[in-house]
């Protein structure tokens, strides 16, 4: 690793009013698993030709077992056959005193041969980031130098092919093998109580701090970034945003030289005036914003719902068992003439319980102030195409506050004491009004 070689890079790309102060190489922990999976995927095109010929023909008039084989030319009779009958398994054919008919699925096939999916068993391979336990495709090769003594730590406590690690996972799932697959093929179901292969391994990256110049050392802020250990040091946003968070506490912790003794020194010789601007700042900034860990985002959401004064909106992507326990106070604010708004949904992985939905339709319908928009549908009628659902979690509570993260709103069904995979919200009270006119805007509603 040549850290000159990364210096004399980025320093060339230095803003004019930064300097670089510390380069660090670290070590980031993943859990690498294998599993099998069954997965949908388009057949290949040129079976999807031969099944087009075949209807095609059937449509012609030739549709008894000899017809077709002789006017197709085809001698191997056991291959046509076969594929006969498993277009009728699919629902494009049918056979009637063996006679072919070609249902009004095949005729839609005819059209567009992609509607056409096949199942399919195959073994898949992804990553759990294990500080922030997000699945992750499995797009690079881990690799990491014994040698580097900075690592930070696994948040991850299951144990080695423990199926648990796999618990809540199934929408991070579906959505990195799609992803990985351009759309093309879809995760079905896995067998998470046989996982082949699981493994916790790091891999390396260079953290890097610019601090503010001397003359501008009181106007700006410092800042890291995380650089990947290639041929280009590229810039890893996700770890960026996510150590950034860590900053500068993880920066003291790694760092061997004698900058955290300067940096102490120069805190403590602030004049009283900064430090009392500083401590207000940091006042005002809690007051905006509030981490919520799982457990405080899920009691945060039920309050809401019981102290709303005019409106609330809950966006989230699947609507499962557990919005039935919200249903009564979503009935009780209905009553008292203050608007819901409920956006969920997403193309391709839309996965719901039909009972609740039902319900949530029946309020949809006895009260004007409930919208309970399906977003997939409504961005094809309002010809949005480049929108195929949501996958964000948001809660906006009047102009008072909105909750953003990780946390499920209408899916989740845990209670506090179970075993769950961590997650984190942020409750922000500042220009919550804002908030409101952007998810309007954004989805036209």
């Amino acid at each position: 690793m040549d850290i000159q070689e990364l210096h004399n890079k980025l320093s060339k790309q230095c803003s004019n009013h930064y300097r670089i102060n510390e380069i660090l190489p670290f070590a980031y922990p993943y859990r690498r698993l294998i599993i099998d999976v069954t997965v949908n995927k388009n057949p290949d095109k040129a079976i999807q030709q031969v099944y087009s010929v075949f209807l095609r023909t059937i449509l012609s008039g030739y549709n008894k077992d000899e017809d077709i084989i002789n006017f197709l030319g085809l001698q191997k009779e056991d291959f046509i056959l076969r594929e006969l009958y498993f277009l009728r398994e699919k629902g494009y054919l049918d056979i009637v005193s063996g006679i072919w008919y070609v249902t009004e699925s095949g005729k839609e096939f005819i059209k567009d041969n992609n509607i056409l999916r096949v199942l399919e068993e195959e073994q898949f391979e992804f990553l759990i980031d294990s500080n922030t336990n997000e699945v992750l495709p499995k797009d690079f090769r881990l690799s990491h130098d014994d040698k580097i003594k900075n690592k930070i730590e696994s948040n991850i406590e299951y144990s080695i092919k423990d199926p648990e690690i796999l618990s809540d996972k199934n929408e991070q799932l579906l959505d990195v093998y799609k992803s990985i697959n351009e759309k093309k093929a879809y995760l079905v179901d896995y067998d998470k109580s046989n996982i082949k292969f699981d493994r916790e391994e790091y891999h390396d990256y260079y953290l890097i701090e610019y601090i503010p110049i001397k003359s501008k050392e009181h106007e700006l802020e410092a800042y890291i970034e995380i650089r990947n250990i290639d041929n280009m040091f590229s810039l890893n946003k996700r770890l960026t945003k996510i150590i950034s968070e860590l900053y500068p506490k993880i920066l003291y912790q790694f760092s061997n030289s004698e900058r955290t003794v300067i940096a102490k020194l120069e805190n403590e010789n602030n004049s009283l005036q900064n430090e009392f601007v500083s401590n207000s700042n940091l006042i005002e900034t809690a007051h905006e914003n509030e981490y919520l860990s799982i457990w405080q985002t899920q009691n945060k959401f039920a309050e809401a719902l019981k102290k709303v004064q005019n409106r609330i909106l809950i966006e989230s992507p699947w609507i499962k068992k557990a919005t039935l326990e919200y249903i009564p106070f979503i009935d009780n604010i209905l009553k008292e003439k203050k608007e819901v708004i409920i956006l969920y949904g997403i193309e391709g992985n839309d996965e719901h319980d039909f009972k609740t939905i039902e319900k949530l339709k029946e309020l949809s319908s006895k009260y004007q102030n409930f919208k309970l928009v399906h977003l997939p549908s409504h961005f094809e009628k309002k010809r949005m195409h480049n929108l195929a659902g949501t996958h964000r979690k948001l809660l906006i509570k009047d102009n008072e506050y909105f909750i953003q993260g990780s946390f499920n709103f209408l899916s989740f069904n845990k209670k506090e004491g179970q075993k769950v995979a961590n997650e984190e919200s942020i409750l922000i009270r500042k220009d919550v009004n804002n908030k409101w006119k952007q998810v309007y805007n954004d989805y036209k509603l």
